[in-house]
C-alpha cells in the first residue's frame, strides 16, 4: 500500500513539473505548492476514511470490555452466549451451559446482551422441518 501512495506523489511530482514546463524563474514554483495541497489533500482524505473511523470503533470496544460486570450476558466474537462468572483484569470467566465455564481474553466479548433478548432467544421455537405424510397410494 505504502509503495503505490509512493508511486501516486511521484506520478503527481511529474504531472506537476510537466505542467510547468520546467522555468522555475517563470512561476515554475507554482507546481511544487500544488504538490504539496496535493499531499495534504491525500493525507486528510485517508486519516478521516480510514484512521479516525477505526479509533471510534476501538474506543467503543475499550468502554465495552471495561464495563463487563459479573452476572452481564455476553456474546463472544466467536458467536457464543453466556453468562459473566467472574472478573479478571485480563480475562473473564463465563458460563455456557449447567457446569460449562469458560475462560476468555476480556477483547473477545463482543457485546453485552440485555435480559430480554437471552430470554427471547432461549423461548424461540427451533424451526423443523415440516414431513408432510404420503400415503402409499394415488388418488386421481
Amino acid at each position: 500500500m505504502i509503495a503505490t501512495i509512493a508511486n501516486l506523489f511521484l506520478l503527481i511530482a511529474q504531472a506537476t513539473t510537466e505542467n510547468s514546463g520546467g522555468d522555475q524563474s517563470s512561476g515554475g514554483g507554482a507546481g511544487s505548492y500544488m504538490l504539496i495541497i496535493y499531499i495534504v489533500l491525500f493525507i486528510g482524505i485517508f486519516y478521516f476514511l480510514l484512521i479516525r473511523p477505526g479509533q471510534k470503533q476501538r474506543k467503543q470496544h475499550d468502554q465495552l470490555v471495561s464495563g463487563v460486570q459479573k452476572g452481564d450476558e455476553i456474546m463472544t466474537a466467536g458467536g457464543l452466549f453466556g453468562t459473566v462468572t467472574a472478573v479478571k483484569e485480563d480475562h473473564v470467566m463465563v458460563e455456557l451451559g449447567k457446569k460449562n465455564v469458560v475462560k476468555l481474553s476480556r477483547n473477545s466479548v463482543a457485546r453485552i446482551v440485555s435480559r430480554s433478548e437471552m430470554e427471547a432467544m432461549e423461548n424461540e421455537p427451533e424451526e423443523e422441518a415440516e414431513v408432510e405424510e404420503t400415503s402409499g397410494t394415488d388418488e386421481g
